[in-house]
């Protein structure tokens, strides 16, 4: 009776193991293909009109900050904006207002090669029932008028830059929607959806084939993990996001799941020192499958609008054990994402994780002192060192 209790045993193991081996070594299916060149491949947000610790306080100083990104080999760069003033709040630092957000957009267009992304994301926040919410987007919510406001500010931008063709400038409509308290809904989203398609309707009504990202509510983190490590949301992504009836349309998806690895700094996770190991890849392998799917599925064009990893430090105060994780962790991106036509988008040029470098002495600076590339950053995401 235990000799055939035994061979069951292995039997069974060795089919499970098998079918575990098998599903591993799938191909993830691609999805679309993207509608711009300019939006293929890796691409980086920078914060300089967004973040309160930017020193880019003119557009010279901006085209000098960005300007490496070209020899670099990144296909394009998202210039992520504060917009408090649609509410009228002001921004953290004096310059990043419309007309400077403008001015720097034009320069970028005119003295890089770069495709250019605007992107509008709120600034000032504050914590609610455990999670960050930000004064504009819960007027967006709540305020027909709010809503009025940023309409007509996708007006006004596509009317200023209606003479640039689509090849070197798209928009990213808001960054990391909220629209999740005290959780995101399908009548979350439709009311998203909405504000949106309006925006959407009076860009193009002004250049009708501009390529615009529309991002999913609840950040449009469709990776999240529930307590016990399983995702949050369903296959699909029902409450958070789904296709609008626009060609031309790319769909951004955020992730920084495991976030027990890649947010490593005692002021967010509280710990640092972990490894980048075969379960994480497995993880990154799963998501993006997820995402092309879905992208399969709908048939539409999508985007990884932001992902990214807290830099290697020393492995004590800040960031993964060994300096070459975070580049582990790249390649694998680029391998399960960027090869099966999903774009990817770093976050971000400036801060924790940027693509330079950190010293342990002013590591949590707008930028390292020394602009040093990360190689292995740079080596994970195939960009040029040279």
């Amino acid at each position: 009776m235990l000799n055939k209790f035994l061979c069951f045993i292995f039997v069974f193991l060795f089919f499970h193991n098998n079918v575990l081996a098998n599903f591993n070594q799938k191909k993830i299916v691609k999805a679309p293909e993207m509608p711009l060149e300019g939006l293929k491949g890796v691409g980086i947000n920078t914060m300089a009109y967004w973040t309160g610790t930017s020193n880019t306080y003119n557009v010279e100083r901006f085209i000098n900050h960005i300007k490496p990104l070209e020899k670099f080999g990144f296909s394009h760069v998202v210039i992520i904006s504060c917009a408090d003033w649609i509410i009228d709040l002001s921004c953290k630092k004096s310059f990043q207002d419309y007309d400077n957000i403008i001015a720097a957009t034009k320069a970028a267009i005119e003295k890089t090669s770069l495709h250019v992304v605007l992107s509008l994301k709120a600034y000032k926040q504050k914590k609610i029932s455990g999670k960050s919410t930000s004064s504009l987007q819960q007027k967006l919510e709540n305020d027909i008028n709010a809503q009025i406001k940023f309409i007509e500010t996708w007006k006004k931008i596509a009317n200023v830059f209606s003479n640039v063709s689509r090849e070197r400038l798209s928009f990213n409509l808001l960054n990391e929607p909220e629209f999740e308290l005290p959780k995101v809904s399908f009548k979350k989203r439709k009311l998203w959806e909405e504000i949106a398609s309006k925006a959407i309707k009076e860009i193009r009504t002004i250049s009708p084939n501009r390529v615009i990202i529309y991002e999913g509510i609840g950040k449009s983190l469709i990776a999240s993990r529930n307590k016990s490590g399983y995702g949050k949301y369903r296959y699909g992504f029902p409450d958070l996001i789904a296709p609008l009836p626009f060609k031309d349309i790319v769909y951004g998806f955020h992730n920084y799941q495991p976030e027990y690895f890649l947010q490593q700094a005692k002021y967010r996770s509280g710990y640092v020192g972990k490894p980048y190991n075969e379960n994480i890849t497995k993880a990154v392998k799963k998501d993006a499958s997820k995402i092309s799917n879905w992208a399969k599925d709908k048939n539409v064009p999508v985007i990884m609008s932001e992902v990214g990893c807290i830099g290697y430090v020393d492995g004590k105060t800040e960031g993964p054990k060994n300096p070459e994780d975070c580049g582990k962790y790249a390649q694998d991106l680029y391998k399960f994402y960027v090869l099966n036509n999903i774009p990817i988008t770093w976050w971000a040029l400036e801060k924790e994780k940027t693509i330079y470098k950190r010293a342990i002495k002013g590591g949590k600076n707008f930028l390292p002192f020394d602009l040093i590339p990360d190689n292995h950053l740079f080596k994970g995401l195939r960009l040029n060192l040279n």
